[in-house]
């Protein structure tokens, strides 16, 4: 199984690595997509069994609180790991900003133009942004080799919108979709082209209705891990009406073509 979106290099889960990385491979997943998401984490460096494609980017959460040259910093890190992908970048509607989010935007469009610039896929973050992040796209997405939203929830209709008609276009389904009070989401994760879906956990957050709590220490936190992936393809595979092992194989090729995309 291939975890779409996780954080390897997050802060609370580095002490408890080797166990948070075995939890994983006792689960089934063997590959992932690490987004390292604000300066501090890109030269942190992660060694682990697992198949790992890194990502490094500025996430709009850390905007306000990134030093000064955080893009030339990014840029090292990118022209350091000529595999490395753009990422988690975009636009976010959970957390009101001040200026209405026009430096969220500006980072952004700067990040976008250096994908552009490295031809790296990008990794995308719109949570309750979705429109605006498509709006600010539009303009770039014909230039980047590929794109993956991560943790969609947007209307089904939406993915009519010209960029997410692109067959470079990804789509993350995580353990939201396990929520019983979701609607929109088991609409749109019925929707997405087999081709083109992707599952994940945004571990060590976004734990999912009835998945396991990461437990730290001596206390039970309630933390995400990889190994509750399997719930996020068991609740797809009913879904969408494939048989679970096929699923897990298609969103496992589907990561690979992804990570492939014009290279």
């Amino acid at each position: 199984m291939f975890d779409a979106h996780l954080h390897l290099r997050d802060a609370r889960i580095l002490p408890y690595h080797a166990r948070f990385v075995r939890d994983a491979l006792a689960a089934g997943v063997t590959a992932c997509i690490d987004c390292a998401s604000r300066p501090e984490e890109w030269n942190v460096e992660v060694r682990c069994a697992l198949e790992v494609s890194t990502a490094f980017g500025l996430h709009p959460w850390f905007v306000s609180v990134a030093c000064p040259d955080w893009l030339a910093f990014l840029e090292c890190a990118l022209r350091a790991d000529t595999n490395a992908l753009v990422g988690e970048i975009g636009l976010d509607g959970l957390r009101k900003t001040p200026d209405g989010g026009a430096a969220q935007c500006a980072a952004f469009r700067a990040q976008l133009a250096l994908a552009v610039r490295l031809g790296r896929p990008v990794v995308l973050h719109g949570a309750r942004a979705w429109g605006a992040l498509l709006r600010e796209l539009e303009p770039w997405a014909d230039r980047l080799p590929a794109l993956l939203l991560h943790g969609v929830a947007f209307p089904p209709d939406l993915l009519a919108h010209p960029v997410l008609r692109r067959p470079n276009v990804w789509f993350g389904v995580g353990g939201a979709l396990l929520n019983p009070a979701a609607q929109t989401l088991p609409r749109l994760a019925a929707a997405i082209p087999l081709d083109r879906l992707l599952v994940e956990t945004d571990s060590p957050d976004q734990l999912p209705f009835g998945g396991e709590p990461f437990v730290l220490g001596q206390y039970r936190a309630l933390l995400n891990s990889p190994a509750n992936l399997p719930l996020v393809l068991r609740a797809l595979s009913e879904l969408r009406g494939v048989p679970f092992p096929e699923l897990a194989a298609l969103t496992a090729a589907n990561a690979q073509d992804f990570l492939s995309a014009g290279r």
